[in-house]
């Protein structure tokens, strides 16, 4: 099933919010499910990025497994753009757990640390029934503790 998800484009001039599409096993019937193949899917696209990494880029300057050399001045421009020139290299060259991304998600969610709506209305508890259907549009909200004292 393929869902969207709303993703602020990173950049220091222009922030926008971009459609992204995620392609997720089955359909899910909660809350929890939904964090749970989401997070699968998200953790399989990283490991695949990190199967196809090279093993050392300072190697050489020949191309890539992904069939790319040197960035262009142009590309170059693009990224520092967004504020990051990256080349697409997973440095540690680690894969992820799937198992342990899903339980870090569901604590995450149970702790509050983010909020999921899903087309505008908020989500409830991870046991919460859902009706999703293909294309529909999922915001994550990731709230973040303001500095100063607690208590």
């Amino acid at each position: 099933m393929r869902i969207l998800f709303e993703q602020k484009k990173p950049g220091r001039t222009r922030q926008d919010i971009a459609k992204v599409p995620v392609d997720v096993e089955g359909k899910p019937q909660t809350v929890g499910q939904l964090i749970e193949a989401t997070e699968r899917s998200m953790v399989a696209a990283f490991n695949r990025r990190a199967a196809d990494a090279p093993a050392d880029p300072d190697s050489d300057i020949t191309p890539t497994p992904y069939g790319r050399g040197p960035l262009e001045e142009t590309e170059i421009d693009r990224l520092a753009e967004t504020g990051r020139v990256a080349f697409g290299i997973v440095y540690n060259g680690n894969t992820a757990d799937p198992d342990k991304a899903v339980e870090d998600a569901l604590l995450a969610y149970d702790d509050g640390l983010f909020r999921m709506f899903l087309n505008a209305k908020p989500l409830g508890n991870k046991d919460d029934a859902i009706d999703l259907k293909e294309g529909d549009l999922v915001t994550v909200v990731r709230l973040t503790m303001l500095a100063g004292r607690m208590w």
